[in-house]
């Protein structure tokens, strides 16, 4: 994990995860809840990458 992974916070809302990065948290990630060890195992592994998911939001706004 990078140091910016320490600016991401999260906030369970019934049947989701809601994960945002504190520097802009207009744009926000919904995990469901059943997801979430999945997620979690994903990002811990380094199969899940949110410099990809940003890069990847990005290039589908342009």
């Amino acid at each position: 994990m990078t140091q910016d992974a320490n600016r991401v916070a999260a906030k369970r809302i019934n049947d989701h995860v809601e994960l945002f990065h504190l520097d802009n948290p207009d744009s926000v990630l919904d995990v469901p809840r059943r997801d979430w060890e999945a997620f979690t195992t994903a990002v811990k592994s380094g199969a899940f990458d949110l410099e990809t998911l940003n890069r990847q939001a990005q290039e589908s706004l342009a």
